[in-house]
């Protein structure tokens, strides 16, 4: 017997996964039918048990699905359907991490909840940045080749990411007395 908690977890795996499939078939001019089904009806299996491997081979589909679906976006409209995909995979994601994190019998607490969605915001705050660079570029294209552009600052920031943590040095470990 499972939560109420758990229920709506995964009630919202199976309802944003079912979106995505639609929203891909119904925006995407190479939308496959036959791959929305398949999605579809994988979706029931994750719902039974999210934290099984079936959970990230539907979010590989999904994401495939939208990627042979729909060419480079051009326009604001294309990103911002590029986004609410993102956000859609990112929320099956967390469900099924947090569904599967406890018991199916135990209630999800308040505070994992709250924890949980802090993590999905923090996520989708830094991804922002990226998605609004990619968007503005595509408006203007400067010359050059873009993708080694982006290569490099990831490489710079792994960089400064790297020394940032050699110069803080390793976290203090609390005593669990």
């Amino acid at each position: 017997m499972r939560s109420p908690s758990q229920n709506a977890l995964r009630a919202v795996i199976g309802v944003v996964s079912v979106a995505l499939a639609v929203l891909t078939v119904v925006v995407g001019p190479l939308g496959s039918l036959v791959a929305a089904a398949v999605l579809v009806a994988l979706t029931p299996f994750v719902v039974l048990d999210p934290g099984s491997r079936l959970t990230a081979l539907l979010v590989t589909l999904h994401g495939l699905h939208w990627l042979m679906s729909n060419t480079v976006p051009e326009g604001v409209g294309d990103w911002v359907l590029t986004l609410v995909v993102a956000v859609g995979l990112l929320t099956i994601h967390l469900s099924a991490s947090l569904s599967s994190a406890l018991p199916p019998s135990a209630p999800v607490p308040r505070a994992s909840v709250e924890r949980w969605v802090r993590r999905g915001l923090a996520v989708l705050g830094l991804s922002l940045p990226v998605w609004a660079l990619l968007m503005s570029q595509t408006a203007s294209r400067p010359a050059g080749d873009s993708v080694v552009t982006y290569a490099a600052v990831a490489a710079l920031a792994l960089l400064g990411l790297a020394l940032w943590l050699s110069v803080a040095g390793p976290p203090e470990r609390r005593d669990s007395r």
